[in-house]
């Protein structure tokens, strides 16, 4: 056996009167340890059933022996250091996220600017090669338009801002009011940009249009308005956007047709109680002297036509109470 091992006894073995914790004496043994290399033995007292630790070392020039009874003291379990290591952790955790989004974000202003540098390069060379491509004519026509030629894109019935504004094509829509089109620049048939928009249920021009200026008052060659659309096309976004826009809910056209008229024409009931709602006529009559009342029962017994006329009735008592 090595020299720095140390052997280890157990004996059974009664403490003296002095060593007993309290007034009662519990069972205890007594681990003896010997070490070689260093002369020392030593002797460890378990006591059942305490949290109390006895610990006496005698050297082996002394002839007697005399336990000496010390207080056990807990080792330091290093939670302040792990605390303030914690935080420093925390610290660290805190700059490596910084330095992350730092680098996250010189990622991304690389990435943008590579991507514009790409897409510059492609529309140079897409002129250089649109440039070859057109005839003598074609290039003189392309140089002197550096803003839109309106009367060479424009006919009676197809108007630029109306198309786009169908087709959702708002940056473009843009460029041209800010070329000075009249952003409530009539066709033929009377319609605006509002009017195809509103046809096309396009909300995100509608909306886009009424935030640029545009009239939601202006009506068509029959007379009707941008709200009589809405009603047809059924759209109850368009009716509500609308009506924060303040329109009359009772404008008739030329055939004394009210938007509440179109949309009990068109069965759509939630758009019947918001009119109603909001202070639509469901007296007013039209040329042939129809209410919208008549107009939801000619329609037959249907349950469409009950709960048409339910609507018709009641809402507006209730509200004049």
């Amino acid at each position: 056996m090595s020299s720095s091992c140390a052997m280890v006894t157990c004996t059974p073995y009664e403490l003296p009167s002095c060593s007993t914790v309290g007034s009662s004496r519990q069972s205890t043994n007594l681990l003896k340890v010997y070490s070689p290399r260093r002369g020392i033995c030593g002797l460890f007292l378990y006591q059942k059933h305490s949290n109390m630790k006895t610990f006496a070392v005698e050297s082996n020039q002394v002839s007697s022996l005399k336990p000496q009874q010390v207080a056990w003291e807990e080792p330091d379990d290093g939670s302040d250091s792990e605390d303030e290591d914690g935080e420093e952790v925390e610290e660290n955790d805190l700059d490596f996220e910084s330095d992350w989004e730092e680098e996250k974000n010189d990622a991304m202003d690389t990435s943008v600017s590579v991507q514009s540098s790409q897409r510059d390069t492609y529309e140079e060379d897409l002129v250089k090669e649109v440039e070859q491509l057109l005839g003598p004519e074609e290039r003189a026509i392309l140089y002197q338009s550096s803003t839109p030629n309106l009367e060479k894109i424009s006919t009676e019935k197809w108007s630029p801002l109306h198309t786009l504004a169908l087709s959702g094509q708002i940056p473009f829509m843009d460029e041209l009011l800010e070329q000075g089109v009249d952003i409530d620049f009539v066709d033929k048939d009377g319609l605006t940009a509002l009017h195809t928009a509103i046809i096309g249920s396009k909300i995100a021009v509608i909306s886009h249009l009424l935030r640029k200026g545009a009239s939601p008052h202006i009506k068509d060659r029959d007379g009707a308005t941008p709200l009589h659309y809405a009603a047809q096309v059924g759209s109850m976004q368009i009716v509500k956007l609308l009506i924060k826009y303040n329109v009359d809910l009772n404008v008739a056209d030329n055939e004394e047709w009210t938007p509440l008229h179109i949309a009990v024409q068109a069965r759509n009931r939630d758009i019947v109680k918001v009119l109603l709602l909001n202070g639509a006529d469901a007296n007013r009559r039209n040329k042939d002297g129809k209410t919208a009342l008549d107009l939801s029962l000619c329609y037959g017994k249907d349950f469409k036509s009950y709960d048409l006329a339910s609507l018709v009735k009641i809402i507006p008592a209730n509200r004049e109470i």
